[in-house]
């Protein structure tokens, strides 16, 4: 018994449910990255204040900051 070869319509509806589950992909990494670049951005705001609460400016925090701004401009233009 032979396999019927499959109409235009079915493999239609298989590459838009592969566009779909690649696309859900896309988001779940974006929202990871992005998860990740705000908790960067709250250490670097974080954890000089506890080392040392007089410290309120410094180059330590400001360059963490920095840091965590190129993984939330990955996830914005994913």
């Amino acid at each position: 018994m032979t396999k019927a070869a499959p109409d235009a319509a079915e493999i239609a509806a298989r590459r838009k449910h592969a566009a779909k589950r690649l696309n859900e992909h896309v988001k779940l990494f974006a929202a990871y990255v992005n998860a990740m670049a705000i908790a960067v951005a709250g250490v670097a705001i974080i954890v000089p204040l506890v080392n040392n609460p007089n410290a309120t400016s410094g180059q330590s925090h400001l360059s963490w900051f920095m840091a965590s701004l190129w993984p939330y401009i990955v996830s914005v233009t994913l």
